[in-house]
């Protein structure tokens, strides 16, 4: 049994330099960096730009051809979204020309999306307010134009008043009281 002993401890010590050797080894390993194996990562973030923009290309180009039927469909469903977007762009001329201008420049040149913008607001009013009718109709109930109500025929006992007093003027009072005053008397 003694002569294990050593044994046992020689070999944990053993295995410790050992462990030892392979941590510097593992840290002392050169990493190869290589700048050609990005080219392929490169290569697809581009095309997948590539793409997007193809698709928004494509995208601008409906709307173009669509924009004079969304400004009309706009004008059917709510006509009021086009005048307030008018009144928005005269209010931020008189408020601040620069921005006026550069609002209205945006407008002529980005007619396709502004007609689809206008086009979805006027669309998304009137779901807000189908949604608030029947809302109201749920909470409230149905407006009714009008109720017939039966004549009641009562007699009603009619309140007599007692005749209305009129009180004596008031300055004709203070006039008599201030009358007899000695101080009414030094001026006489």
């Amino acid at each position: 049994m003694i002569a294990q002993r050593p044994l046992l401890l020689c070999a944990k010590i053993t295995f410790r330099v050992d462990s030892t050797i392979q941590h510097k080894i593992m840290t002392q390993r050169r990493i190869d960096i290589n700048p050609f194996n990005a080219i392929g990562a490169i290569l697809v973030a581009i095309l997948v730009l590539w793409g997007l923009f193809m698709v928004a290309k494509l995208a601008f180009q409906v709307l173009v051809f669509a924009s004079p039927l969304l400004l009309i469909g706009a004008a059917i469903i709510d006509y009021t979204v086009i005048t307030d977007f008018v009144k928005w762009v005269f209010k931020m001329l008189k408020e601040n020309p620069l921005m006026g201008i550069a609002a209205i420049m945006l407008t002529v040149f980005g007619f396709p999306i502004i007609a689809g913008f206008l086009f979805g607001k006027a669309y998304l009013r009137k779901k807000v307010r189908k949604i608030a009718s029947k809302y109201d109709v749920e909470t409230k109930g149905e407006i009714v134009d009008y109720e017939e109500v039966e004549d009641i025929e009562e007699d009603f006992e009619k309140l007599e008043l007692p005749p209305k007093r009129r009180p004596e003027p008031i300055r004709q009072k203070r006039a008599e009281e201030n009358s007899s005053d000695d101080y009414e008397q030094l001026f006489d």
